[in-house]
């Protein structure tokens, strides 16, 4: 159930980016490349604006509920745009998008770590974050069978019906976290220690820094890199073709290697496999620079994707881990709501380094440069959350090693 919200997610973050080119040529509007580019910004801020707020509501009133009023915004945007007589009421569908999308996993993250098994919270959480993947590809497969001429309005048309449908099979379906109920009961009559008034004071104020930094770099170095990988590559000297190729090897390791990454943290601690990761998307970027054979090439980025792009799965559940369960909720929405100013800078950073015009090894020396102060902060973090668990126990949990008790 949580792949498939997660697939109506990943529909709508790409949807956009396939009309994009229909918007332009939508004659009735007259649109602008600047205005069109206004208009694409929109869906982040909402995300940002939705990740920041929908915490404490879940730590409130639920994982199930919120992550079910989350996909009636996000089918209740894509209506809108599709039936938006006006650019200015297209932008306001888009915004209500952004709040649905960014709503989704804060509310829908707790609630899988919370079902799945003690020794597989990052594989599961891994494997219902393959739906982003899967519903951007299933956005492409639309625009490039149903659209023509100037109808990008079946687009979202099409993402409106599916939340719509998907709504009363999560209401039949998605479960509520017997956890969360537990701890909710047990936590009535102490309201410091829930949402984000916990999240924000000490002892965990430091840590949760530490955790939006994270996923900051993170999500600056996954939209910087989307961006900007082709023409890094060609700054090496490398055809626009195979510049191309590196982009979807880059993905392919972020799903495939993060998932890998998964498994080892279920079995070492979510601390030790995020510096890795962050180390070996930093290692590889650096050498992407050097003139390799293609086939080791093809490796290197690989690689990059696993490390660089895939961290931000693992960073999810090592924050869920490291607060208590009427906090949890609060914790990953904050971390991925100022993590989102990463995902609008990363672009900007990447226009910068290659604006600069240095010699194409520092291109990617820079741009390893955040990878580098991830795994330093995911090192750092890991003594934070050690302390904070010591001063102030999250709710029982059964059997499960926490990530400052782990490597």
């Amino acid at each position: 159930m949580g792949l498939t919200v997660m697939t109506l997610e990943g529909y709508d973050l790409v949807a956009y980016g396939a009309t994009t080119p229909l918007l332009l040529g939508y004659r009735p509007w007259h649109l602008s490349v600047a205005f069109v580019g206004l208009l694409g910004s929109l869906t982040p801020i909402g995300m940002l604006v939705g990740s920041l707020l929908v915490g404490q509501f879940t730590d409130r009133f639920g994982r199930r509920r919120t992550t079910l009023i989350s996909i009636a915004v996000v089918s209740a945007g894509m209506f809108a745009c599709a039936v938006a007589p006006l650019p200015s009421l297209f932008g306001a569908g888009r915004f209500v998008v952004g709040l649905g999308v960014g709503a989704i996993y804060p509310a829908m993250g707790p609630l899988i770590f919370e079902l799945a098994p003690d020794r597989r919270k990052n594989l599961y959480s891994g494997i219902v974050q393959c739906g982003t993947a899967i519903g951007g590809s299933f956005a492409a497969l639309v625009a490039n069978t149903l659209l023509s001429g100037h109808g990008f309005r079946q687009e979202y048309l099409v993402g409106g019906i599916a939340g719509l449908l998907l709504l009363p099979v999560a209401f039949v379906w998605l479960p509520e976290s017997t956890e969360y109920h537990q701890a909710v009961s047990a936590s009535t009559s102490d309201l410091g220690n829930r949402g984000v008034r916990l999240v924000l004071r000490p002892p965990y104020r430091g840590t949760t820094l530490m955790f939006c930094a994270m996923a900051a770099l993170s999500f600056l170095l996954i939209f910087g890199m989307n961006t900007w990988l082709p023409r890094l590559m060609q700054t090496a000297d490398y055809p626009l073709q195979d510049s191309q190729t590196f982009l979807v090897l880059l993905n392919l390791g972020a799903t495939v290697g993060g998932l890998a990454m998964a498994l080892l943290a279920d079995r070492a601690g979510s601390r030790g496999p995020i510096t890795a990761s962050f180390a070996l998307g930093a290692a590889a970027i650096v050498a992407m620079s050097a003139q390799l054979p293609l086939p080791v090439l093809y490796g290197i980025v690989i690689v990059d994707g696993c490390g660089a792009v895939g961290v931000q799965g693992l960073i999810n559940v090592y924050v869920s881990r490291s607060y208590p369960v009427t906090a949890r909720a609060s914790a990953v929405g904050v971390a991925l709501g100022v993590g989102r100013i990463g995902a609008i800078a990363g672009p900007t950073f990447g226009g910068w380094i290659l604006a600069a015009g240095l010699e194409p090894r520092w291109n990617f020396v820079l741009f390893a440069v955040p990878a580098v102060l991830g795994a330093a902060l995911a090192l750092a973090v890991g003594g934070r959350t050690s302390q904070n668990q010591g001063r102030l126990a999250p709710a029982p949990r059964a059997k499960e090693p926490t990530a400052g008790h782990t490597k």
